[in-house]
Parts: structure tokens; C-alpha cells; sequence
């Protein structure tokens, strides 16, 4: 079953910012931050290891009077103003709006573990031509099933990570 946007809220699964809006069963969240992804990662059985410099924060500019950041072709590590704490018994999923698919836009996205916690979560988007995006803009969708209890929160190398490289020490 999907949670609603009520329900969402009520139990502090999404921690919500100024720029967050309720949806029917989810919650709209707003992107803060892009970076370019410049390089790959190496992916072992037990971790993954990301290089901070493959990643290089794009820059505002002034478009229309707004705060935009123009995208070209490529992939982007973007952070949303949102965090999230998710507890024992909801599975959380991201998708991009419709209004950013219209634009070749996509957003990709893991699954969203039980236990899982940061201030401010983060994801991939996938831009095929040219975007412009200003600050803030609300992006992605994020939605939660509701499941039995698990025996086993999330903890791993991610947890409280903001950013693709960002993860517990």
C-alpha cells in the first residue's frame, strides 16, 4: 500500500524544507545542489569507492532573473533540500515529475531502505539535452510503500550521506 502525503509527513518520514510540496501519495522535493559526475567508481562485494574529484559542482547562473543551472548532455549527482528517516516498516522510491521527463529529463534512483536516515537526500538525474533548472525547482517525487516491519534497519556505508561520496566514516 502507498502511503499518503499526510501520512508521509505525520510520521517524519520526509523531513520537509520550504520548497517541498504534498502530493497525493508523496511528496515533491526541490533540488539545492548539482555536480557534474565526471569519472567512474569501483564497486567491490562489501563497498564502493567514489572519488570526490570525479564529481564538480555546477555553478548558478542568472537566467530570466532567476537562479538557474544550465545542464548539458550528461549525468549529474543532484541534492534535494529534503532529508528523510525512514522507519522499520516503509520503503522509499524517487521518480522524477512529469515535468521534468517532458524534457528528456530522468531521474534514477535506488531503493530507499528501512532504517535509512539523512538531512538531505540525493540522487542521480540524467540529462539528454539541454536543461535548464532553476534552484529550488521541485524535480523529483518521492513516494513510500508501507511493509511488514523488517528484523534489520539500514546501516550501511551510505547511511547520512548528502552526497555521492559522502558516506559514514
Amino acid at each position: 500500500m502507498l502511503l499518503t502525503s499526510k501520512e508521509i509527513l505525520e510520521k517524519g518520514i520526509v523531513i520537509p524544507s520550504e520548497h517541498s510540496k504534498p502530493t497525493q501519495v508523496g511528496i515533491d522535493l526541490s533540488v539545492c545542489k548539482v555536480e557534474r559526475i565526471l569519472g567512474g567508481s569501483v564497486v567491490y562485494k562489501d563497498k564502493t569507492i567514489l572519488d570526490p574529484l570525479n564529481f564538480m559542482e555546477v555553478e548558478t547562473v542568472k537566467i530570466d532573473g532567476k537562479e538557474c543551472w544550465r545542464l548539458d548532455k550528461g549525468s549529474y549527482a543532484i541534492t534535494f533540500n529534503e532529508g528523510c528517516k525512514i522507519p522499520a516498516d516503509a520503503t522509499g522510491f524517487i521518480l522524477h515529475r512529469s515535468s521534468l521527463y517532458r524534457t528528456g529529463t530522468s531521474i534514477v534512483s535506488p531503493v530507499w531502505d528501512s532504517g535509512y536516515e539523512t538531512e538531505k537526500m540525493g540522487t542521480v538525474m540524467i540529462v539528454s539535452v539541454l536543461l535548464i533548472l532553476e534552484k529550488n525547482a521541485r524535480a523529483a517525487q518521492m513516494f513510500f510503500h508501507q511493509n511488514a516491519p523488517v528484523d534489520e534497519l539500514y546501516n550501511g556505508q551510505w547511511q547520512g550521506g548528502t552526497n555521492a561520496w559522502e558516506q559514514k566514516k
